[in-house]
């Protein structure tokens, strides 16, 4: 009895222990709840904080009466400040102000900061603004340094996947390959505020592509006013005669009723690289060896606007036209020894290609707030047209010599427009839209042997091809809170597609039609502010670019060609993920996909000819963990780690392609900022990533790694940004593998110039606060367009 008594008094004492309260509701100035908003209380150095719910509601228990010091953060910025006196439990409502009280420091927040890592239901958020290391650079490298995010002056990827579709304010940029990358070096850092990585894309966006999205949030724009940057770039190569070289400037207008945004910006990108290519007989002793030098000179302009009018506080309307013309040289020269087990052959060729390429991508866009509890209509069409051509010469020297010309030109247009409507309804938010898409691509190929140096047009290898695909989708899905812990959000998306693609040569017609549901399912925990567990599914499609369904035969020596398969099908994935972040820094994911009918491209050899084609050929299983850790315990340093290991097993339906042994794999990535003063204008950088052997379809991969270092400061006020780095200081990053066949192997190898020196310098110039129009429209189709060019 004694025992019940005693734990009784404790309850009941600990309940007055913390008996005084403020709670109330956070609004804007049209009296709406505002979410994810911390509300701040001080006293004597002492610190209680809340973050506000959907409702905007907000409740911070206290340990005693008295004078408190009461302050609203929003996005990083303190935006209210007031003295209070709580006597018990306190109402306050507190309505944001439109200005702020106190502008955040770029890089450092000075009052409570908001986490640096979120697990959302449906995606993984890194607080960009809370990070000091991610200050000062543009999105390139801050994506560098997100969790499961790897880029490049090439590509980006997530975990180790290519392909990865880059979104601006939840809206997909309609740029891809080269022209992507381009456009991300031109928005700074400083703009973003965070970045979400979904790998598990929610219904609401195209099932296309495995490998999930990037979602880049700006900053809101803070004031009236306007302000610009111009930005130039360098890459100083080792060894070699030349640099690479970029320059760019951007302007931002924001009026009351109209935001402007715009950049420009031209480059000249040189790069290097060396090839070897064995093939080796298992059943004999036939081989094919081939060595390459190739050199590409991309030169490249391109110019984006963008403008958004605000009709009143409901109503948006706003365009969007990016444009960019590159013209890349190519040349290169191989030689190949040949044995096919009755003569050996040795085959010179070389090769000069002369490409042009002009590309227009328009978009319009309307938004409507229907009403006070979120709900949102945008209605979207989007138009892309690219006009290409070249003039590639190319040479084969053997006893007997070859000289040819091809002149492929190629026209595509991409039409879509939708509809999402988002409505709220109690605790349940539903999201749905329609969508409609049409691809047409017209692609000639006119082949010349050039015969005592006049051009004469061989018909047998000359092939006029003519594609067309349309696709309708519906989708819908829901997202409910389940309690204060619980979130669950589920969705379903129908995608029907036809195609039709015409060889005129070859006289071949092939019409697919097919449609498939792409179901997604979400859940998540959060017990606490330092723990929280998710677990997503989500059915993936990959449709194969149109460039690989053309069946013509295009040569690039007398004894080597590619081809496409007007037969490709898309291929399917399933994936699975449990995630779960400790203390906002330390993030685990956990991850299984199967993918079936994989496709890729393969080397085949037959008597006369080694040729490559795009062939679906396996399944495969993957599963595998994600770790990341953002350390920044002290002043004077900040790491960000991630490991990601995992198991992989493929299984060919092929007879003519083996798939590679099964096997674990893993891949790391380490990025330090050592601060070498107390503003941290000055910061050493120093980072590492490498990968164990791996494997995919047919093809294993070797051990790669690179090392790098390098100065990034600042200077008037943050004003001018100078980074200097010291890209692969080893000279260890290449590819090189082995891909697996019934008869031979073959064994390659890729190594470009990949230590450098790269210089940027950007000066910024009137009111930082402002960030011009930041809104993108969706424009998954576009990905597709440049097939594997990118």
């Amino acid at each position: 009895m004694n025992r019940k008594i005693i734990l009784l008094l404790s309850l009941v004492s600990s309940s007055f222990a913390l008996a005084q309260s403020v709670e109330g509701t956070v609004t804007d100035k049209e009296n709406k709840p505002i979410a994810e908003t911390e509300v701040l209380i001080t006293k004597n150095d002492i610190k209680f904080s809340a973050i506000t719910d959907e409702k905007g509601l907000f409740k911070i228990p206290l340990k005693e009466d008295g004078n408190y010091l009461l302050e609203i953060i929003k996005d990083g910025v303190k935006t209210n400040s007031e003295k209070i006196t709580v006597k018990g439990n306190a109402r306050k409502d507190i309505q944001i102000k439109d200005e702020p009280v106190v502008q955040k420091v770029e890089g450092v927040t000075v009052t409570a900061k908001k986490k640096l890592f979120e697990r959302k239901v449906d995606r993984l958020v890194f607080n960009v603004e809370n990070s000091v290391a991610s200050q000062g650079i543009d999105a390139i490298e801050a994506l560098a340094k997100t969790p499961m995010v790897k880029t490049s002056d090439e590509a980006i990827s997530i975990a180790g996947k290519s392909n990865v579709a880059v979104m601006i304010n939840d809206r997909l940029l309609n740029l891809n390959g080269q022209e992507l990358i381009n456009y991300l070096k031109t928005i700074r850092s400083d703009d973003i505020l965070k970045i979400e990585v979904i790998t598990t894309p929610p219904a609401k966006y195209d099932a296309e592509g495995k490998s999930g999205l990037i979602n880049i949030i700006l900053k809101k724009n803070a004031n009236l006013g306007w302000n610009g940057s111009i930005q130039t770039s360098g890459n100083y190569f080792w060894g070699k005669p030349t640099v690479s070289s970029r320059g760019g400037a951007t302007f931002n207008y924001q009026g009351e009723k109209l935001s402007l945004s715009t950049n420009l910006s031209a480059g000249d990108n040189y790069w290097q690289y060396n090839i070897y290519n064995n093939m080796s007989g298992i059943t004999n002793n036939n081989y094919w060896n081939k060595d390459g030098d190739n050199l590409n000179n991309y030169k490249y302009k391109s110019g984006n606007i963008k403008a958004e009018y605000k009709i009143n506080d409901k109503h948006l309307f706003g365009i969007n036209y990016n444009y960019s013309h590159s013209n890349p040289k190519e040349i290169g020269v191989s030689e190949s020894t040949r044995f096919n087990g009755k003569e050996i052959i040795t085959i010179s060729s070389d090769f000069n290609n002369r490409n042009s390429r002009d590309v227009h991508n328009a978009t319009a866009f309307y938004e409507a707030k229907i009403d006070s509890t979120g709900g949102k209509l945008n209605v979207t069409a989007n138009l892309m047209l690219n006009n290409s051509n070249a003039r590639n010469f190319s040479n084969t020297y053997t006893p007997q010599e070859v000289y040819t010309m091809a002149n492929p030109i190629s026209k595509y247009r991409i039409y879509s427009g939708q509809a999402d409507l988002e409505k709220t309804f109690g605790k349940i938010k539903t999201e749905s839209g329609l969508k409609y898409t049409k691809i047409k691509n017209d692609s000639e190929f006119n082949f010349f042997d050039i015969i005592n140096g006049q051009n004469q047009l061989n018909a047998g290898k000359t092939n006029t091809f003519l594609y067309n695909e349309e696709n309708y989708a519906a989708y819908f899905s829901t997202n409910f809170k389940i309690n204060d812990t619980w979130d669950a959000k589920a969705g379903l998306r129908y995608e029907y597609t036809t195609l039709e693609g015409i060889s005129m040569n070859d006289n071949i017609s092939t019409t697919i039609k097919y449609g498939k549901f792409f179901p997604t399912a979400y859940l998540s925990y959060k017990p606490n502010e330092n723990n929280s567990f998710s677990l997503s599914y989500s059915r993936r499609i990959s449709r194969p670019y149109f460039g690989n369904l053309n069946p013509f035969k295009y040569f690039t020596s007398n004894f080597e060609y590619t081809t496409g398969n007007p037969y490709l099908l898309p291929s399917f994935s399933d994936n699975f993920e449990f995630g779960y972040v400790l203390n906002n820094k330390f993030n685990i994911t956990l991850y299984h996909s199967y993918n079936k009918d994989s496709w890729d491209r393969i080397q085949m050899i037959d008597e006369n000819y080694r040729y490559t084609i795009a062939k679906n050929f396996y399944n495969e299983n993957q599963t595998g963990i994600n770790i990341s850790y953002n350390y920044n315990k002290l002043k004077w340093m900040e790491s960000n780690i991630f490991v990601n290991g995992y198991y992989t097993k493929a299984k060919s339906y092929d007879p003519s392609i083996l798939p590679v042994p099964p096997g674990y794999s893993a891949n790391i990535n380490i990025d330090n900022s050592f601060f070498l003063n107390k503003d941290k204008t000055v910061t050493f950088l120093l980072g590492f990533w490498g990968s164990l052997p791996n494997r995919d379809g047919n093809t294993y991969y070797y051990t790669n790694s690179s090392l790098y270092t390098g100065l990034k400061l600042s200077f008037m006020d943050k004003k001018l940004l100078v980074n200097l780095y010291l890209n692969d200081v080893l000279n260890t990053n290449r590819e090189k593998g082995i891909e697996y066949y019934p008869d031979y192997n073959i064994d390659y190898q890729y190594k470009g110039i990949t230590r450098n020196v790269h210089l940027s310098l950007t000066y910024k110039f009137g009111n930082n606060n402002v960030k011009g129009a930041t809104k993108q429209v969706k424009f998954e189709d576009s990905n597709r367009a440049n097939g594997g060019n990118n």
